[in-house]
């Protein structure tokens, strides 16, 4: 009698499984590709606006980290970074995220070369079925005023407003608040928000572009201080931790985690 009613059971949690799989499977494609879509609108809207404004070229990305698609988390977490180079930019990523099969990513990081007064530029928009996550951190930790900057960060303040009326995200990193600029977003929301969030992902690009091809090259000490000042940024994000990192810890280990955030995700080596 026992092994009938295990037996029972089990039919009757593998038919539940079965059911609850035929249910979601639909619903998993559909999100699959309504982010697929967006990341494209994305990414070629980018890789269009940088080549027509910007001479860059590939960097060499070691192999091992070309993709990053382990067995560890199932095959479900899958991340392929581009990288470039140019004469304003040390390090210009993209990467195309795929996660437990129907979320998707698209994230743009720029690191100005240290020759130039520029912050960082990091974006990461997530898409999870009719769900929005948008954020664009302008990342500023030498803080050398300047005009060609004062100009254009009251472009990009200015431009915030536009999106006031949006869920704003809590962020707890207390110790980079004096660094992500006051104008940086966070907000969730969801499909019915994608044109304004387009306008304003065009926005904030367009003007971080037009500061960097007006920026003049710094004297030695001041550039110093640039590179002294996004290097302390990388390595405390890599000591206080954060979402990403936290995740690439886990993906990679401690060692192989450190050299991805600094040699590949930041470019700061």
């Amino acid at each position: 009698m026992f092994i009938k009613i295990l037996k029972y059971f089990f039919l009757s949690i593998l038919g539940l499984i079965i059911l609850t799989a035929l249910i979601a499977t639909p619903l998993i494609i559909k999100a699959r590709k309504e982010g697929d879509r967006m990341y494209v609108k994305y990414d070629s809207y980018t890789r269009k606006t940088l080549a027509e404004n910007f001479q860059l070229k590939p960097y060499p990305v070691k192999q091992e980290y070309q993709t990053l698609h382990p067995l560890k988390a199932l095959k479900l977490l899958k991340f392929v970074i581009n990288s470039q180079e140019g004469d304003k930019f040390k390090r210009l990523n993209t990467l195309d995220a795929t996660m437990f099969l129907f979320m998707k990513m698209y994230t743009l990081f720029i690191l100005p070369n240290y020759n130039y007064n520029l912050p960082m530029l990091s974006v990461d928009i997530v898409f999870v079925g009719g769900t929005r996550i948008f954020v664009i951190e302008i990342i500023d930790p030498a803080q050398i005023k300047d005009e060609n900057l004062n100009a254009h960060y009251e472009k990009m303040r200015a431009s915030k407003t536009k999106i006031k009326s949006l869920e704003k995200m809590v962020v707890d990193m207390p110790w980079a608040e004096h660094v992500v600029t006051d104008f940086s977003i966070h907000r969730r929301t969801d499909r019915t928000s994608d044109a304004l969030l387009f306008e304003m992902y065009k926005s904030y690009l367009g003007t971080y572009i037009e500061m960097a091809k007006n920026a003049e090259p710094l004297s030695p000490g001041l550039s110093d201080k640039v590179q002294q000042g996004m290097e302390w940024y990388v390595n405390t994000l890599l000591e206080q931790g954060g979402p990403a990192v936290n995740v690439f810890n886990f993906l990679l280990g401690p060692e192989k985690q450190k050299e991805y955030v600094r040699t590949v995700m930041f470019g700061i080596d």
